[in-house]
């Protein structure tokens, strides 16, 4: 079993300590109000509700268990592969609503093609760290930065376009909206992961509707390798609101009354890339995403064991069993509280005169 904790094991044992230190508190306070022949019952729940906080803390430390192919001899992995262990890959998503237009492939959305885009991506870094930025007008992080491609898996499968949006939304649409957020994440990522490298991959439509101001990127030596991916035509299509009495409605112009049409927009797409120093690619089903993964290895971190690292490769979290178990001490202890609330309240009316 291995552990890849979400805050610093110090942090976490702290916080262990510190709440069972308040539970014996809380238990000493109970034990004296408590008259004889009942301590056991008290114990037992509170025994129940302290398993269930130390089961949180638990989680929180991230505990998983190791894949039967992963490494298990003395020898380091190789270079690639040790390097690739700190590789911090930053994927920026477009979930505005150019995303639902459906012009890619045999008449699916875009968002069906980033989904399958960054599956693929995911795959072709097996030991890195992954992050999720999402962006309509504004920006904001998705996914921290974190190794558990166990749990990012499902989240990708199930993304779409924003759904909760304004009539006017394809006039809002800001290409690099990211920026800010991306150079706070990609400083702390290279500052937090010594000897790493960000990687990072723009998969979007390029804001071809959009009436609002375009920013760019401006990040300079943050990003040492990546690629930004357009989806779409530039002929475009309507852009679909929703079923409406069982026919698919499509989001109109509030002036004209005319269904709002996107289309790629692949000029911006490209000055994007130029900013990135990257390479554009325009995607279309049926295309591997190894040409767009760049060459990019970064040094193992120097507090890293590399077989240790080659370990981790795959494995199953297990933090959800812990946070299960605690869920269900605390319903259970819910539960009681409720029962015990319940007798009193009756016992009160059984004695008024």
């Amino acid at each position: 079993m291995t552990f890849e904790p979400v805050l610093p094991v110090w942090l976490l044992i702290t916080i262990g300590v510190v709440l069972i230190g308040i539970r014996m508190i809380a238990l000493y306070r109970v034990l004296v109000r408590t008259g004889p022949g009942r301590y056991r019952p008290v114990v037992l729940r509170w025994g129940g509700l302290t398993l269930a906080v130390l089961m949180l803390v638990v989680a929180a430390a991230r505990p998983g268990l190791e894949a039967a192919d992963t490494h298990q001899g003395t020898q380091p992995p190789s270079t690639a592969a040790a390097s690739a262990a700190n590789l911090n890959v930053f994927i920026v998503v477009d979930r505005s609503v150019d995303s639902r237009v459906e012009d890619f492939a045999d008449h699916k959305s875009r968002m069906a093609g980033i989904r399958d885009d960054v599956l693929a991506l995911i795959d072709q870094y097996p030991r890195a760290r992954f992050s999720v930025i999402e962006f309509s007008s504004k920006a904001a992080q998705l996914w921290p930065l974190s190794a558990d491609v166990w749990s990012l898996k499902p989240l990708i499968q199930g993304l779409s376009s924003y759904t909760e949006v304004a009539e006017d939304a394809m006039y809002r649409v800001d290409a690099g909206a990211a920026n800010d957020i991306l150079h706070q994440k990609l400083t702390q990522a290279r500052n937090q992961y010594q000897g790493s490298k960000n990687v990072l991959f723009y998969l979007g439509s390029g804001a071809g509707g959009s009436r609002a101001p375009q920013t760019g990127f401006t990040l300079g030596d943050l990003v040492a390798g990546g690629a930004v991916l357009g989806y779409g035509t530039p002929a475009g299509g309507p852009i679909p609101r929703g079923y409406i009495g069982g026919n698919l409605a499509y989001m109109a112009d509030q002036q004209s009354g005319a269904p709002l049409v996107n289309g790629l927009g692949e000029d911006t797409l490209k000055t994007l890339a130029g900013q990135l120093g990257v390479t554009y690619y325009h995607r279309d089903t049926g295309q591997s995403i190894s040409a767009v993964v760049p060459a990019v290895t970064a040094a193992p971190a120097p507090d890293a064991n590399p077989v240790v690292a080659s370990r981790t490769v795959e494995r199953t979290e297990l933090y959800w069993l812990f946070s299960t178990l605690a869920a269900v001490l605390v319903l259970i202890e819910i539960y009681l509280t409720i029962r015990d609330y319940r007798r009193t309240r009756m016992a009160r009316q059984d004695v008024r005169p």
